[in-house]
């Protein structure tokens, strides 16, 4: 149990650092919560490696004055330095424009210990809900793996339903 218990706050601990790199729009620090060889899958878009990812969401956050991330408790499971999870979220943000978006969904991870912190290496986000923050627009027909700790196949492609367009390249 020691070594859930560790990992998990390891992972809280991400997902936090996660939150304020996105909030502060701070590309190094969103960058050292990836591992050097992870994958991401959001919006249509698969970005290979910490660089590609940070470059595209770099150009992305251009589309946004803020984005304010709240991720519920990670369902995981465990095991020697790996770690795979499903975690709930939701966003509250503002377009560039001023436009509100209130996106809620679920990523589907795998992270690392990488020996000074875990780390994403695997992410695919599954849009639920994308609109306004009032939860007026319709929910998505979205595809149910089953309860955890079942995963989506590491090929699976995702929507862009995030109502910026494309994430930059």
């Amino acid at each position: 149990m020691t070594d859930f218990v560790v990992a998990e706050c390891g992972i809280r601990q991400l997902h936090a650092r996660y939150v304020d790199a996105v909030w502060r729009k701070d590309m190094d620090a969103f960058g050292d919560c990836f591992a050097e060889d992870a994958e991401w899958r959001v919006a249509g878009q698969i970005m290979r490696g910490r660089a590609q990812i940070v470059k595209a969401m770099g150009g992305a956050f251009q589309n946004y004055r803020r984005i304010l991330m709240t991720f519920r408790t990670p369902i995981l499971e465990v095991g020697d330095g790996v770690a795979s999870g499903r975690t709930y979220v939701s966003e509250n943000s503002q377009f560039a424009d001023g436009r509100p978006f209130g996106p809620i969904g679920i990523y589907f991870e795998r992270f690392v210990d990488e020996g000074d912190r875990w780390r994403f290496n695997w992410r695919l986000f599954q849009t639920n809900y994308a609109g306004p923050p009032d939860l007026s627009a319709s929910f998505f027909d979205v595809p149910d793996y089953g309860p955890p700790p079942a995963m989506p196949p590491l090929d699976e492609m995702t929507i862009d339903r995030s109502g910026a367009g494309p994430v930059a390249d």
